[in-house]
Order: structure tokens, then sequence, then C-alpha cells
């Protein structure tokens, strides 16, 4: 389970205050720590990070550490909380952890560490391996949230379970027919208690242990199915109880649930053998390692090629291996060739399955072979008979039988064997006589052969030297006749081309003609051309003239404007006014440069501020001969005017001139009225003065003195006139600017326009010219093209003759040294075939020698010899040594039979301690006491895996390193009673609709857990058994499309199905060449089934009683081939009754034991799913379902998977009993209806459809 170390570490260690305080209260010396001789075990546990992020561990020591820290043998484990701080190891903490606490788990590393006080920081190496460990708690918390999935097997299995023991009284017990159940009647119970029976254990008073489970509970009556154990005691010695009393426990199955849980919590720990277990049960893709190369294996047992590689794939597989087995496949012996390829490797294997049964079944084949020690763990009173001398108490006797009887046997036959011996010496020495003659001679003839073979391959040699330069002749040879041949043909087509061109070239003119006529047109389309562009050539001359014109007009307008500047700047001296100025700026188009607008600004400020000057001047002089007038009036009256002058100048306020107009026209008109003396009205007034005058004379100070403004604006007037001169100076420079280019261009112009005057005075007279000069134009092409054309053909064909007649020149030459080289080649011909002719001579003078098969004779005569030398060894050797093996073997036998109880219980502790294959169901292998003895197993086989459920698959899957699932997801799901979990999860939704993992297990029903892993593990890591020996080939037909999904198709091993499956029966329903059939009833009332009163279950009347003929005719066949002597007189044929509602079986059984003797047939009857598993010779399925109901369905039989198993029982033959029509038309599904369409298809393909009559009415 852990991780084992790979190395020591050394770290530096670093303790907290609280650390060093636990250490002391648990006896433990710091210093203890740092001074060991040896490194410490611990085992690695990681924590999450802290909320620094730093990395946190304990390091749990092992328990031995204890005393040499503590100098006592203390309980539990030191645990020491640590971080690694900055890379250095800081322990903040110590406790004890109990004894019982696991440790070495999946979620652990063990190492050894050594401490030491440095501050040097903890080895890189270390703490990488810590970060790659996942926190446990993370793990755990994995495992627990995946598991919780399977925790509603657990709920089905404990519903109805905490209930207490039930004991009471019975009046009557009764067995039925085959004694596999009884009967109880009487009992008294409460009506509560009766509800409460069904699957409880049973124990009768006065047997010890349990003997069955109630299967049925009802009417006061209790049947109770008998396990196998008990089976067999009660045929063998019948049943006398003192004491009618009865147990109906619940302890047994509680128990069990115990052992299911203990193993999800085992995961949860990290309690697997393999440390991958729960990545493998619930990853989607199954991480399996990769197989290691597949290695050739000796098998032990007759294997298909299925097989073989099921087991290889088994073998090869790391941990995880699936093998699907179809019914009838062979799983049994696989499982037996996987443990036996176990043993010889030195490999422990557990074989587990869901029932005793199976695992007896598995183990049945190993008990023969000597490598294989099978133990066999378990309830010894579950335990078939064939598996009980493999339980511990038995081991001892049986290896001590076993090997007595092997010793005996060896010994008696060594008492005879020395004369046998001296027998053979002499029969041994004669034969070699007479054979070394005949070896001498062989040698002999195998030299002269080797000889023969020498030459003959020299001579071949040579031969196919001579061949290969034959072969090359031949083909040098056919080329050149080939190519004689071609240049003959090719001489005699030049020959006719040279002629044809000759005649063409006499019929032409020669190339100086042509030469003439060409110039002559070119002539002609030259004038006609020039002609024809008379017209443009007068259009292009009337747009340059145009141009022209258009150049000169605007030079003059240049000229005129240049002259209109010259005029403006000669007149500049006369204007005296700004107006003037701007006129000229406006008439001359002068752009308004930064200077020129900030003169003419200038002016135009300079202006303002005269006005304003003059305007604030007359004002001011109005204003003071205003103050003036009425100083005068106020005076007299005592007004301090100096004072009004202080007040005035105290607050200054701005005034517009419409405000002093107004304010100055009111003074007028308050003087003209007869107010004007009021002292109030003039101190009022008078102050208003004041401040006009005052904001009056603040306005002036701003401003300069009027001449002044008067000098710069003639100033800035001058430089007005001076820039625009300047400006009308740069304009007259630009004109004449553009006055040049306009003068290249005009010039330019009239360069373009005169070529142009001169072929226009150069045109000829049209009137020597035809009318129509453009047709003229194409005329004259269209006779130069024509002459270019034959011209081309002349020189062509001239050319043509110049080559051909070179070509023939050089082909004639190349025919007569190609005749010359074939006259070569004939006479080199004729030299190699005479060679082949002397070389296959000489090799038929050897093939005599050469055909003689001297070397095998030779080969056979020296191994006899050899054999008998080495025979002849071992028969001395055998001699010499047999004194001793007797003597030896005698010393054994005394012994063995003089073995006493001890001796018995050494034998059985060193078979036990030595065992490598150990059988037991899933749930017993998570006793106790079981995980005590074996806790791990190098390989786990679990056998019929599709019969269990996840939680008990797991409880073996934790023991195993190595996991290997045996199963078939085609047949039915597990049982609990006699009701698979689909259906007893419906049941319980019926009676709780609230139930918790209700949508959880209906989603893992929907997907068994060996199916997921089937269908998503990789193909090297699973096999299908894909060949089946049970049934004949016509059953195994109806369940082929079962298995047509897969990767393999379902074959038939049987080579002859006919004969090794024949049921040797005739009757006057069934024949021999029957092997598949069904007796049909129609889809009518008088067949319709019916339910039992007072339950749920169904059966078929009419079905039992065709059942019922049906088994007496076949028992009446039985007879007579036991008279044809076809059958054993003392045999009897096995058929199993089953059907798919448990109410038909219980009838069946009843009709079998109380109204049918049927002497020469063995009968068992039961529930298809409890069929599962078994086989019998012939198998009789009562299908039940028949009515016309609109609502209604086929119930259990809906099921694809129970209709494999209740199909897939027989071996010789398979009767179904039931309406066609109501399963393959009536059934509400159409994947249902189609299923039983094709066995009815195939049925009818072998002729075994038996239609029965339709009732009257």
């Amino acid at each position: 389970m852990v991780k084992a170390h790979t190395a020591t570490y050394k770290t530096s260690m670093r303790l907290t205050k609280t650390a060093t305080e636990k250490m002391g209260g648990f006896g433990i010396s710091e210093c203890s720590f740092f001074v060991a001789d040896k490194p410490f075990k611990a085992f690695i546990e990681r924590y999450p990070s802290n909320a620094d992020g730093e990395l946190s561990v304990a390091l749990i020591l092992d328990r031995a550490e204890n005393v040499r820290l503590t100098g006592r043998d203390i309980e539990g484990s030191i645990v020491l909380h640590a971080v690694f701080t900055n890379h250095n190891l800081l322990v903040t903490n110590l406790t004890m952890r109990k004894s019982f606490q696991a440790l070495g788990t999946n979620w652990q590393r063990e190492e050894y560490l050594v401490f030491d006080r440095s501050r040097d920081p903890a080895p890189v190496s270390l703490i990488n391996l810590i970060n790659r460990m996942t926190p446990a708690k993370e793990s755990s918390d994995y495992v627990k949230k995946r598991i919780g999935s399977w925790e509603g097997y657990l709920k089905i299995q404990e519903r109805g379970m905490d209930i207490p023991d039930i004991k009471t009284a019975y009046s009557n017990l009764s067995f039925s027919h085959d004694f596999s159940r009884i009967t109880l009647k009487g009992c008294q119970l409460k009506d509560t208690e009766w509800k409460q029976l069904k699957n409880l254990t049973v124990r009768l008073v006065g047997i010890s242990g349990d003997v069955g489970t109630v299967v049925k509970a009802a009417n006061r009556i209790v049947e109770i199915e008998l396990q196998n154990y008990i089976v067999k005691q009660l045929r063998k010695n019948g049943l006398s109880l003192d004491k009618k009393e009865v147990v109906f426990s619940n302890f047994a199955a509680l128990s069990q649930i115990r052992r299911l849980r203990q193993g999800f919590t085992n995961l949860e720990k990290g309690l697997a053998v393999n440390p991958n277990l729960d990545r493998l049960l619930f990853e989607e893709k199954p991480p399996v390692k990769p197989l290691r190369p597949l290695e050739k294996l000796s098998f032990h047992n007759q294997l298909n090629e299925f097989q073989q590689r099921a087991v290889s794939g088994a073998m090869a597989a790391e941990d995880l291996y699936v093998i699907q087995g179809p019914p009838g496949t062979g799983k049994t012996t696989v499982i037996s060739e996987i443990c036996l390829q176990n043993a010889r490797k030195g490999l422990r294997t557990l074989v587990a399955s869901q029932s005793n049964l199976a695992v007896d079944n598995a183990l049945g084949r190993l008990l023969a072979n000597k490598d294989i020690r099978i133990l066999r763990v378990g309830r010894t009173e579950s335990i078939e008979e064939e598996g009980k001398k493999f339980i511990e108490e038995n081991v001892g006797q049986y290896w001590k039988d076993h090997t007595l009887e092997e010793i005996t046997a060896q010994y008696d036959m060594r008492e005879k064997r020395e004369p046998e011996l001296k027998k053979e010496l002499v029969n041994n020495e004669q034969a070699t006589g007479k054979l070394q003659p005949v070896y001498e001679s062989l040698a002999a003839a195998v030299e002269e052969k080797t000889k023969a073979q020498d030459q003959q391959q020299a001579i071949q040699k040579l031969l196919e030297r001579e061949q290969v330069k034959l072969t090359a002749f031949e083909l040098q040879k056919g080329k050149a006749v080939n190519e004689s041949r071609e240049l003959a043909h090719r001489l005699h087509a030049l020959e006719e081309l040279i002629d044809q061109d000759s005649e063409f070239m006499d019929r032409k003119e020669n190339s100086a003609w042509f030469q003439e006529e060409q110039q002559r047109i070119h002539k002609r389309l030259k004038l006609l051309e020039r002609a024809l562009g008379l017209p443009r050539l007068e259009q292009d001359l009337s747009v340059k003239r145009q141009d022209l014109a258009v150049v000169t007009e605007r030079r003059d307008q240049i000229a005129e404007i240049i002259e209109q500047k010259n005029v403006a700047v000669s007149e500049m001296d006369s204007i005296k006014k700004i107006d003037g100025l701007l006129q000229v700026l406006k008439e001359q188009r002068v752009e308004e440069t930064p200077s020129i607008t900030y003169l003419i600004n200038r002016l135009e400020a300079n202006r303002e501020n005269m006005a304003e000057w003059g305007k604030l001047n007359q004002y001011n002089e109005q204003v003071t001969a205003a103050i003036s007038y009425i100083e005068k009036l106020v005076v007299p009256a005592g007004i301090s005017v100096v004072d009004l002058k202080q007040q005035a100048l105290e607050k200054t306020e701005a005034y517009t001139s419409a405000e002093i107009d107004g304010y100055l026209e009111k003074l007028r008109t308050l003087l003209k009225s007869a107010k004007h003396h009021d002292p109030a009205i003039l101190q009022k007034a008078l102050t208003g003065l004041y401040r006009r005058q005052n904001d009056l004379w603040r306005r002036g100070a701003k401003l300069k003195a009027f001449d002044v403004y008067a000098t710069e604006s003639k100033r800035a007037f001058h430089d007005l006139k001076k820039q625009l001169c300047e400006e009308l100076g740069n304009q007259q420079k630009q004109y004449r600017v553009w006055d040049e280019k306009l003068l290249e261009q005009q010039e330019k112009k009239q360069e373009d326009m005169a070529p142009l005057e001169q072929r226009y005075r150069q045109m000829p007279n049209l009137a020597d010219l035809p009318a129509d000069l453009e047709a003229a134009v194409r005329e004259q092409k269209m006779e130069l093209t024509e002459l270019q054309k034959n011209k081309a053909l002349y020189e062509k064909v001239q050319q043509r003759i110049t080559d051909h007649q070179t070509d023939r020149t050089e082909k004639t030459m190349a025919l007569e040294n190609n005749d010359a080289r074939i006259a070569e080649m004939n006479e080199e011909i004729q030299q190699v075939e005479a060679a082949v002719k002397g070389h296959g001579q000489q090799l038929l003078a050897l093939s005599e020698i050469l055909s003689s098969d001297v070397e095998r004779r030779l080969e056979q005569t020296a191994k006899k010899l050899a054999s008998l030398s080495f025979a002849k060894e071992s028969l001395k050797q055998e001699m010499k040594n047999l004194p001793l093996l007797q003597s030896v073997q005698k010393k054994w036998l005394d012994l063995l039979a003089g073995a006493n109880e001890h001796d018995l219980d050494e034998i059985r502790k060193m078979y036990i301690k030595h065992a490598n294959v150990i059988g037991t169901t899933c749930v017993a292998s998570a006793r106790k006491d079981f995980i005590d003895n074996y806790p791990e197993f190098d390989v786990v086989i679990i056998d019929e895996v599709s019969k269990a459920t996840p939680p008990e698959l797991l409880l073996p899957m934790l023991k195993g390193q190595k996991i290997i699932l045996v199963g078939d997801h085609h047949q039915l799901p597990p049982l609990l009673g006699n009701d698979t979990l689909e259906e007893t999860l419906h049941e319980m939704i019926q009676e709780d609709n609230g139930f918790e993992e209700k949508k959880e297990l209906e989603k893992l029903l929907e997907e068994s857990l060996f199916e997921r892993l089937y269908k998503n593990l990789p193909a090297a890591n699973k096999t299908m058994l894909a060949i089946q020996y049970r049934m004949h080939e016509d059953i195994m037909e109806t369940i082929a499309p079962f298995y047509r999904l897969d990767h393999d198709q379902l074959q038939c091993g049987i080579e002859d199905s006919d004969q090794d499956r024949d049921h040797l029966l005739e009757s006057t329903v069934v024949k021999r060449h029957n092997h598949l059939m069904w007796l049909d009833l129609p889809n009518e009332e008088a067949y319709f089934e019916e339910r039992m009163s007072g339950g749920k279950s169904l059966y078929n009347a009419a079905e039992l009683q065709e059942i019922r003929a049906l088994l007496i005719e076949l028992n009446n066949a039985a007879e007579e081939a036991k008279q044809a002597g076809r059958i054993p007189p003392d045999q009897q044929k096995s058929i199993g009754v089953i059907s798919f509602y448990g109410e038909q079986i219980k009838r069946l059984q009843r009709m079998i034991d109380q109204e049918l003797r049927l002497p020469h047939l063995t009968v068992r009857t039961g529930t298809v799913d409890r069929f599962q598993g078994s086989e019998r010779d012939i198998i009789v399925l009562s299908m039940v379902r028949n009515n016309q109901n609109k609502q209604g369905d086929i119930g259990f039989a809906k099921d694809y998977r129970r209709l494999n198993v209740a199909l897939s029982r027989a071996k010789e033959l398979l009767v179904l009993v039931g309406s066609s029509q109501m399963f393959t038309e009536r059934a509400k599904q159409s994947e249902t209806r189609n299923m039983y369409k094709h066995v009815l298809e195939v049925v009818k393909k072998k002729n075994g459809l038996k239609l029965l009559a339709k009732s009257g009415g």
C-alpha cells in the first residue's frame, strides 16, 4: 500500500516552544532526535498548505522508534507536525496517534530521516517529494465523494434489518422433492413479525449454524431455501429434531453490511494494496499502467485463441484486467490457468466470488496440479464437498494422503524396475550395434552428395551466367530487329513526304516574287493609312491651336495686371487718407500680411483714442462749468465743498457717456425748477458732479496727449504706404514668374504643333485616292496577310524537305549499322546456346546423386543413436540411483504412514504458510481472521463479477496489487432474495418515493461497474471469451445478438454440434434433429395468465398442462433411448424447468412432486434468476405472460439480460412454452419485440415451431 522509501534524507530540524513542551510531556528529550545512531523510519503524510502557503506535513514515526526516543515501549505512534519555513523544517507540535490507526496507507510515504541542529535548508529532493504528494485529506475526500454513489446498494440491503431475533415453535416441517427447500407450518408470530421474515436467516434448534434463508412467508406458512451443505446432509442422513423450534435472525446480514462499510472506510483511508485502486474504480477512463511485453507462456490447459489471449493479457497486466465470459465460454478454465501461471511465478492468488459455489467451481480444475497449493477459507458448512479437503483443518490430511498415494505408486513401480533396466540396457546395445554401420554408410553417401552439391552449385552459377547472357543477347537482338523494322518503316514514310512536298514546291512562285509583292503592298498600305489619318490630323491641329491661344491670352492678362500694379505704386504718394490706402488694398487684392494688419489696427486705435480724448474733454468742460455754478450756490448755505469732494472721492464709480448726458440734462432741469435753492438737493447734485468729474479725470489719465496720437498716426500711415508698395512689388514679381512659365508653355506648344503642320502640308491629294479609304486599307491588309501565309507555307515546306532529306540520310546509315549488329548477335547467341546445353547435360548427370534423401536418413539414424546413447546413460544412472531412491521413498512411506496428529498439524501449518491459491467469498475476505492471516495478495481474481454488488467486489479488490475481473454484463445483475437490484429498488421507490440515493443508484444500475470498466478500458486490458462449448449451435444463435456489439462475435466451439450435443430422444413432439423449439400457445383467453389470489406473482395454467405433457413425453423418450442402447441404463437426462415467475415455479414443483413419476429424468425447477450459473441437458422455459390488455406488458421478461440467461442454460435442447404473439407483437417496447422476433425467426429456421391448436370458440 505505502510507497516504499528509496533513500535516506538528512535534514535540519527546529522546534517551536509548543513542540518542545509537548516532548517533555511525553518524556522525550529533544537531543534524542539528534544523537540517534541510525535513521528514523517515518511515514510522511502531507497536510493542506497553511494560510501563508507553507508546505505542511505530519512525520509519523514508526512505533519501533518509541523506545529510542522515550526509553520505554509506549502505545501509539509519535507524530511530528511540521511546516517548511524558508526551506527549513520547523516542528510546531507533537502528538500521539492511537495504535489502532493504520500506518503505511496510500496517502503516506515511508521514508528514512536523519535530523541535525544545523541551519542548512532541507534537501530539495525531500521538499519535491512532499510537493508531489496529494494532501491526505484531499485524497480521502475524493474517495469519500466517489464512493458515496455506492451507498445506495447498502441502503437497499439494510432495508428493514433493524429487527431483533424472532424465536417461535412450529407444528410441521416438510421438504421439497429435491430437499432444496423446507416448509414450516404452525409458526406462532405477530402480524408485524410475519412481514419481517423475508430474507432472514434461519436456525433450527438442534442443528448448529444457519440452515437457510426465508424466501416466502404468507398464510402462516414459512418457505425456506436451504444452504447446499444442509441439502447434502439431509439427503444423506435425513433429519431428526427433538425440539420443534426455529430462530429467524438478521445477524448474518447485518454483519455482512458492517464488513461492506468497513471496505468503504479502508478505501477512504488509503488502505488498498494497489495505491491507484480508487482511480481505477471511479475515473471515467481508468488510468491503467501499460501492459508488460507479452511473454510466451506454456499453457497447462488446452486453451482456444481467446482464452490464451485472456491468460496472456492477465499475466502481462500491471494493475487491472477484465475478462468477459459469455455463457459456456470456459471462464473457469481461464481462471485455473491464470492461477497456475501465477503459481509458477511464485505469486499468491486470491480467488473470490459472490457465492461459495462459484469459488469451489473456479478452484475445481486446480486440484490435481502439483504446482498449486489450494487453501479454501470460509464457513465449513457453506463450502462444497469438492472444496472441503482444502479447508485449513483438512489440508494436512489431504496432503499426506495425496503424497502417500503418489510415493506408494512410485515405490511399487521401482521394485519391479531392476530386471527391466538390465533388459533395456541389452536391447539398447544391440540396437546401437545394428545402427552404427548404417550410420557410417549414410555418412559416406552424404559426403559424396555434398561434393556433388558443390559441383552442382559451380555448374549452376556458370549456367545461370550463360542464361543471363543468352537472355540479354536475345533481348538486344529483339530490340535491334524491332529497331530495323521501325527504321525501314520510317524511311518509307519519309520518301513519301519528300515526294509530296517537292510536288507542292513545283506549283508555287519563288522567294523573290514574294518579296516584291510584299514591298508593293506595304507602300500602298502606308499611303492609304496616311490619307486615312487626315481628319484626325486636322482635329489635333485645331486642339493645339486652341491651347496655344489660351496660353497667349493668359500672358496678355498678366502683362495688363503688372501694368496696373505699376500705376498703383506711382499713385501711392498722392493718397492722404487711410480710406484711400484701404481702397488700394482691396482693388489690387493685396494679401493682408500681419504687418499690414498691425498698422491698420494702430491707425484705427489712434483714431478711436483721439475721438475718446475729444469727447472726454468736452464732458470735462461741461461738468467743470456745472460744478463752478453749483459751488457758488452751496457755499452761502454753509456746506463744505471740500468735504463733499472728499466724500465723492471715497467712492469710485464708472459712468457711460449716455449716463453723463442724462445726468447733466436732469441737472439743467433741476436748476430751472423751484427746488434749485434746496441745499440738500444742491449738495446731492454737487456730489454727483464731483463723482462724474472724478470718473472723467480717471479715464482721461489713461489716455495720451492728442498730439502724441496725431504723430503716431502719421508715422503708421507712412509705414502702411511703404508696406503696400512692397506687397505690390512682390505681386509683380510673382506675376512675372507666372508669365515666364506661360512663355515656356507657349513655346512648347508651338514646337508640338510644328510636326503636325508639316504632316498636314505633306498630305497626298485626296482626288487620287479611293473614296472609301478604310475599305481600301482592309483590302490591302487582307492581301498582305494572305501573301504572308503563302510565303510562310512555302518556307515551311522548303525547310521540311531539307529536314526530311537530312533525316533520311541519318536513318539509312542507322539501318545499315543495325543490320550489321544483328548479324554479330546471331553468332554470339549460337555460342552461348552451346555453352548452356553443355552445362545442362552436366547437371543432369549429377541429379541422381542429389535426389537421394541421405541427409534425413542420416539425421534420423544419428538421432536414434543419440537417443540410444542418452537412454543408455539414463538407464545406467537410474540403475545406479535405484537403491538410493528406493531407500528414500521407503523412508518417506514410513514417515507418512506413521504420521501422528502432531505431524499432520505441522504439515498443515507448512501447507497454509506456502498456500499460493486462496479461495473465499467476497464478503468473507473482510473477516478479521482473514485480514490478519492474508493482508495482501499479488493477484486477486473475482469470478462472476456481474452477480456481486460494487461494495462486495471492493472487499477482495482492496487486497490485490493486480485485480482480474471475470464476468458478463449481458447476464443478470446481483439478486437480493429472489429479486434483482432493479426490482428491489423499484419496490423501495414505490414504498418511499423520497429514497435519497434513488437517482444515483438508478444511474449505477443502468451501467454496472463491470460494464463501465469493460467499455472504458483500453483494448489491451480486456478480452471477451468468444468461443462457447455449452450449447448446440442452434441454441447459441438465439443469444448471439446480445454479443454482437462487442469486439468479437460469439462462436460455437463444438466441432459437430449435432453429434456432441445429441439429446438422443425421439418422440411425437421432439425429434433427434430438434435442438431449439417453441411450443406456441394462442393469444386467447383460455391460455391467458392468471394472478395468484392475494399476491403479485403470475402463473399460467395452460402452460403448466403443456409442460406436464412434455415432461411425460420426454421421460418416455428417455426410456425408449435406453432400450435402444442410445443412453446407458443407469443414466438420467438432466432437465431444468424454469420460468420468469416464482408462482409458476411453485406450481410446477408441486405438479412434479405430486402428480408425475419421471424415473428417467432428473428435474430441477427454479426462476430464471436463480438458474443463472447452472446448466442442464434440456431446458424448458415457461414464459407465463399471455393477455390482451391494452396497458399490459411482459414484465420481467423484457430485460434482455434475463432472456439471455434463460436461453443459455440448455446444452442439447431448449424448449420455449408460451405465446409468440404476446412476446413478438404485444410487448410495448420495439426493442423487446425485436428481441423475441429474432428468437422466433431462429426457431422457425430450425423447424422448431410447434403451433398448438386454438380453442374452439
